[in-house]
């Protein structure tokens, strides 16, 4: 078993799957080629979705997949003064069965990777923009892709994913207050999350190799990273900077509320906080309920029968012990747990990114590397007369001393 556990990781780089860069960078020639293709097309866009079947073979590690379903979603609203600009990305894989609530991935039994994007436009966007921005962001988008497929990876790789990371996951993308500070903060409980982290070398790695780093330029790059400067942030997050921020943005927190009278600054503040944790913790008891079926009226009357037989039914029994995972005595347990999860995490991350320094290409090569990298590390020998007289050519003649 540790035989077999130490194959699989020696397989990885620095935890980036052998052929993702590779993998990456066909599938961003496929996709800037159908923009390409698209811009033959010069009238202007709305908002509206397709999908396109890329012809395309992807390969991580030992998982091939044959084709990619691209599905590209156009949506109204830029007004930052650009005409296209990238929402998010994202990658979808059914589970093949599920079990003692965790969902199971079988490998042998996908063979297609559905892929997709979000844009948004403005009123004067043509498939020209799309083009123009997808070939300007080319390590940007490669290191993107790689980790979309890095998150395919770990799927179908790892084998399962327990229902607890599925539910914590939806619940940092999907929730959102209104108050920025702490909406950025769930956004860093997101960027952090277990699904996240395991992607990030990945994305830097792809990024990293296609903007042909060296050692040298390894740092600036790194600062020059939005990846890592988020977790710099992350790592230096305290719940007592989070309350300040509401404070200094405490006239944006107000105009949050319809019935403020005469509350003081730090009422309105602790407010806000106390709403954000309830929301939260409503948000992933809502998701984790909808997941198990325990709202459907459907099933109300067969849980009741076995409640009744057999005591606490299963589902329900899982879920009780869910929330006393996510509910806590009060909003300030809750937000200083985070806030130790967020310095972890994020230092944990930033010690395995740091490690890709490996993968930039040498500034300066050794005489001596050059001459041990021509050497050839291993020969099949099929004839051993010709290779003698033909490629070793040894030396016959010889004096003996008298």
């Amino acid at each position: 078993m540790i035989i077999k556990k130490y194959l699989s990781f020696i397989t990885e780089r620095l935890g980036v799957p052998d052929k993702i860069i590779d993998s990456a960078t066909n599938l961003y020639d496929s996709i800037l080629s159908h923009f390409e293709d698209k811009s033959s097309d010069t009238s202007t866009l709305s908002e509206s979705e397709y999908s396109v079947d890329l012809p395309i073979q992807i390969e991580i590690a030992d998982l091939k997949f044959n084709s990619v379903e691209f599905r590209v979603n156009l949506l109204s609203g830029l007004d930052d003064g650009t005409k296209v600009d990238i929402i998010s990305w994202g990658v979808a894989s059914m589970p093949d069965s599920t079990k003692n609530y965790k969902l199971y991935y079988d490998k042998n039994l996908i063979d297609d990777i559905k892929l997709f994007i979000n844009f948004a436009i403005t009123d004067e966007t043509n498939f020209t923009d799309i083009y123009d921005y997808i070939k300007n962001e080319r390590s940007r988008t490669i290191g993107i892709l790689s980790h979309e497929l890095k998150h395919v990876y770990d799927k179908y790789m790892l084998g399962k994913v327990f229902l607890e990371d599925i539910v914590d996951y939806s619940t940092w993308s999907n929730t959102r207050t209104g108050f920025r500070p702490i909406d950025e903060f769930i956004y860093y409980m997101y960027f952090i999350s277990k699904t996240e982290s395991l992607v990030r070398t990945s994305e830097l790695a792809g990024e990293l190799v296609t903007s042909d780093i060296s050692k040298s330029e390894f740092k600036e790059f790194l600062n020059g990273s939005s990846t890592y400067e988020n977790l710099v942030d992350i790592k230096g997050f305290t719940y007592q900077s989070l309350k300040s921020k509401l404070l200094s943005d405490i006239d944006h927190v107000r105009k949050q509320f319809v019935d403020l009278e005469d509350e003081t600054d730090e009422e309105v503040l602790d407010t806000a906080l106390e709403i954000a944790y309830i929301a939260i913790v409503k948000s992933s008891g809502k998701e984790m309920k909808s997941i198990l079926r325990l709202d459907d009226p459907k099933l109300d009357k067969m849980r009741d029968l076995e409640i009744k037989i057999f005591g606490m039914c299963k589902d329900t029994e899982f879920f009780n012990k869910y929330l006393n995972k996510i509910v806590f005595n009060n909003k300030e347990e809750f937000f200083l747990y985070c806030e130790k999860k967020l310095n972890f995490e994020a230092d944990k991350v930033i010690r395995k990114i740091i490690k890709l320094y490996d993968m930039c290409k040498d500034d300066v090569v050794n005489p001596l590397m050059t001459k041990i990298n021509q050497r050839v590390d291993g020969k099949c020998i099929v004839n051993p007369k010709l290779y003698d007289k033909l490629v070793v050519k040894p030396n016959s003649k010889y004096k003996t001393k008298k």
